[in-house]
């Protein structure tokens, strides 16, 4: 169940292969209709891009959906825990009175043990079943989170770069050197925050 905080970043890591190829993407969308009747030309020597990037790591940090995200999956990983604890001593005490029976000789006969031996197999199965589905549940939440997410940043930052006539808007951690200067994280963060309504618990 560790992993379930692991889907945040990982989100935005499949997000930067998505934002770093939007503008080649847009303008690949733009000539698809003429692709027959012309080539893309390649960029012409000294032709200017706008280049900016921003901090994944401040933004899943100061991003407010992002937040509520990192709450959820605290708060399924600890629903997962609790369970978990309770069907260990569930089991646990079945087993410590199975056997008090046995050292008490308790037990009439075989088939009153061997019904307390059922009965525990059939508690076990019923704990791993409950458990699984557990599971199950908060990966398909994170899954649906992971999306949301994606899609939250994804569709900002084609906005953003439109509105500020940027061509392209990097990661800092998919970048060997970019000049400090062309920074936009906290532009992009404020502006995540502005547009995020967060959505009341029912």
């Amino acid at each position: 169940m560790n992993y379930l905080k692991n889907f945040m970043k990982l989100a935005m890591v499949a997000l930067a292969l998505t934002i770093t190829m939007g503008a080649c993407n847009q303008q690949q969308g733009n000539t698809k209709e003429n692709k027959k009747e012309a080539k893309v030309e390649p960029a012409k020597a000294g032709q200017h891009l706008e280049i900016r990037y921003i901090d994944e790591d401040s933004v899943l940090k100061n991003y407010n959906l992002a937040k509520d995200f990192e709450e959820m999956a605290t708060r399924l990983q600890n629903e997962y825990d609790q369970a978990q604890k309770k069907f260990t001593d569930q089991l646990g005490n079945f087993q410590n009175s199975v056997n008090q029976k046995m050292q008490n000789n308790q037990y009439s006969n075989e088939n009153a043990y061997k019904a307390d031996v059922q009965k525990y197999q059939q508690m076990e199965q019923n704990a791993q079943t409950e458990l699984a589905k557990l599971q199950q549940n908060s990966g398909n939440q994170m899954q649906q989170s992971q999306k949301q997410l994606n899609d939250s940043i994804h569709n900002f930052l084609s906005d953003y770069a439109k509105k500020n006539n940027y061509d392209m808007i990097l990661f800092k951690s998919a970048t060997g050197y970019i000049n400090p200067s062309l920074e936009v994280t906290d532009e992009v963060i404020e502006g995540l925050n502005k547009r995020y309504t967060k959505v009341a618990k029912k």
